[in-house]
């Protein structure tokens, strides 16, 4: 099981040191960062926020099977896009709405 994250360089390269893939989303086109996932086997890859916004309008890429895509708060906090990711992801899975996190 292969994991990523994507983001700016200095947000994703310490997690380098644990083994993960890293994707350094500078100088790249949100289609070249849709491409990468896409074209390996990751079975988790984690997306700072101001990246997954972007990623959003794939909507096949997100609600893929085989790609589990989680968005983590950049620096600046947190804008909500986990706890929505999880609220739908669970809400697909059960068919209700579970978890309290509207």
């Amino acid at each position: 099981m292969k994991i990523a994250f994507v983001g700016p360089n200095d947000l994703v390269f310490p997690f380098k040191s644990l083994g993960a893939d890293i994707i350094n989303v500078e100088d790249k086109s949100i289609e070249e960062i849709k491409k990468k996932i896409e074209s390996s086997d990751y079975a988790i890859v984690f997306v700072f926020e101001e990246v997954f916004r972007k990623l959003e309008e794939f909507k096949e890429l997100l609600e893929s099977s085989e790609i589990n895509i989680v968005p983590i708060p950049g620096i600046e906090g947190s804008k909500g896009y986990g706890k929505r990711r999880i609220s739908e992801m669970l809400k697909k899975a059960v068919g209700m709405e579970i978890g309290g996190f509207e």
